[in-house]
């Protein structure tokens, strides 16, 4: 398939992250933008709002001339924009999908791309839904309507909690879920992932999906579910089908079925505030701050520490 006009990459370049390192003044004129000196606008995919938040602050208190001004959306919302030249700088919790990247090519928009981190869709009911473990094949009927109520003599209505319309979540849960078909129409959207984790939390039969980085705002009221897939066995001692909680272990391993790659992109060559913010999210603070926020560095090595599903809630 011909590709379009992108620049593909994983990595700054390592002389960037040296001066990231030194402080990035690079012998400019007093007052000039600088990778550690300046502002910028960067557009943010919602689902990961609460760890760019986190890296924002991270950044500005270590370089405290720089201000990074956070435009949260959702990822089709940011993309339009960032396809529109409205935002230079952009992070989603997906890639680009065949379609946003034929109508940059056909726009001949020249842009890089960095993978940063990698995510996951977490499933997640009210605490009295009788299930802890769900398999791919049954979410699969439940997101879609063919399964109404939830198993057990209380025959309890399931209550059905999606992302906005321009959400990664919901692109991501489609396309490894449900094969590309569509939610049940009855299935209520939320735009904010607080909203549809208070929404869960406080309505019995409620089941809900979102971005792993909100669990740790989860309320007490909602719970994780495990999931198992057929297709999963991480070796010939597992039985097929095992249950995995989106653990960052398990997601990092591949174990975990609904993964969720997190990339930045920006149509900005300068060596600017904008770059060296993206330097820091794959420096060694950077990708801490990902790893503390439970999602899975992507640029730096990992260490784990062996877990079983039944030992990860």
């Amino acid at each position: 398939m011909k590709q379009g006009p992108v620049l593909r990459r994983t990595s700054l370049p390592s002389v960037l992250l040296m001066l990231l390192v030194l402080g990035g003044c690079g012998g400019k004129e007093p007052g000039a933008t600088s990778i550690t000196k300046g502002a910028f606008r960067l557009g943010c995919d919602e689902a990961i709002l609460p760890v760019l938040q986190h890296e924002v602050r991270e950044f500005t208190a270590v370089y405290t001339e720089a201000a990074v001004t956070l435009r949260p959306a959702g990822a089709r919302e940011v993309i339009a924009e960032f396809a529109a030249d409205s935002i230079e700088t952009i992070i989603c919790a997906r890639e680009l999908n065949k379609e946003e990247r034929d109508a940059l090519a056909a726009a001949k928009v020249s842009m890089q791309e960095y993978l940063v981190a990698r995510s996951a869709v977490a499933v997640i009911a009210h605490g009295g839904v009788p299930v802890t473990q769900l398999r791919v094949g049954e979410l699969d009927t439940i997101f879609s309507g063919g399964a109404t109520r939830w198993p057990g003599k209380s025959r309890m209505m399931i209550e059905l909690a999606v992302g906005g319309l321009n959400s990664s979540v919901n692109e991501v849960f489609r396309r490894t879920v449900l094969g590309g078909g569509g939610f049940d129409p009855a299935a209520k959207s939320f735009s904010s992932s607080a909203e549809l984790i208070s929404y869960v939390a406080s309505t019995p039969g409620a089941v809900g999906i979102l971005g792993l980085n909100w669990l740790g705002g989860i309320d007490p009221g909602a719970k994780v579910i495990s999931l198992a897939s057929s297709a999963m066995r991480p070796d010939s001692t597992y039985a097929p089908g095992e249950y995995y909680s989106p653990h960052p272990a398990y997601v990092y391993q591949g174990y975990y079925p609904v993964i969720a790659p997190v990339y930045v992109y920006t149509r900005n060559i300068e060596q600017d505030v904008s770059m060296g913010f993206i330097a820091f999210l794959t420096s060694a603070a950077g990708q801490k701050v990902f790893q503390n926020d439970g999602l899975v560095p992507a640029t730096m090595p990992v260490r784990l520490v062996h877990l079983t599903s039944q030992q990860v809630n």
